[in-house]
């Protein structure tokens, strides 16, 4: 892992890739290649699923416990040239992870995030987005602290492999004619396992 970080830093390589320890990745990031000018903390990255097929992007998801204003300010501008420049996503939508979408909604590190994200004419920013919301597609990058993002992050995971779950158990324990229902739909079932949630939280990004 140092090693393709070092490669990173050298112009060896473009990225690194890696199914190795995220905190093990995140040091080799911070520690040797190094930070983007103006990007005091890295964030953690994932592109989520939403309904209609075209995900959003979310950070940071674990990096950091505990950020600042200024911190998720700047993880919005990373988020946004992401989405933008790997994505394809013209002027991406940059919502504010909070528990309500009023302007006035939040604790102060919220609410002065949201005034710093409202005065970033740079950003095309929607204001305040719910996480019940966030797979209906309300925001191509939702940024939040690392705290609440790890913690919706596993909330999705686990409400994903819950339901994958409940469908196996219902087909198995439902007889003959949900065993041949399961059976005319395998292709569907199998298109909705490798397009869902529980595959797509697999890759996450370091954004350094």
């Amino acid at each position: 892992m140092i090693l393709a970080a070092k490669a990173v830093k050298d112009g060896e390589a473009d990225a690194v890739l890696s199914a190795g320890n995220t905190g093990a990745l995140l040091a080799a990031g911070f520690f040797i290649v190094g930070r983007i000018k103006n990007i005091d903390r890295p964030g953690l990255m994932s592109t989520l699923p939403t309904i209609d097929g075209k995900g959003f992007d979310m950070l940071d998801l674990g990096a950091n416990a505990e950020n600042t204003a200024h911190h998720l300010h700047q993880y919005a501008i990373l988020g946004s040239f992401y989405a933008k420049n790997v994505r394809g996503i013209d002027k991406p939508r940059v919502g504010l992870l909070n528990n309500g979408t009023e302007s006035s909604k939040g604790d102060p590190l919220r609410k002065e995030a949201y005034d710093l994200l409202a005065a970033d004419e740079s950003l095309n920013f929607v204001g305040n987005v719910e996480a019940r919301d966030l797979m209906d597609g309300v925001a191509d990058v939702v940024v939040t602290d690392g705290f609440t993002g790890n913690a919706v992050l596993k909330a999705i995971e686990g409400t994903a492999m819950g339901i994958m779950g409940l469908l196996k158990n219902a087909i198995v324990g439902g007889g003959l004619r949900a065993k041949l229902g399961a059976f005319l739909l395998k292709d569907n079932l199998r298109g909705l396992k490798n397009s869902s949630t529980i595959q797509m939280l697999e890759a996450r990004f370091c954004l350094v």
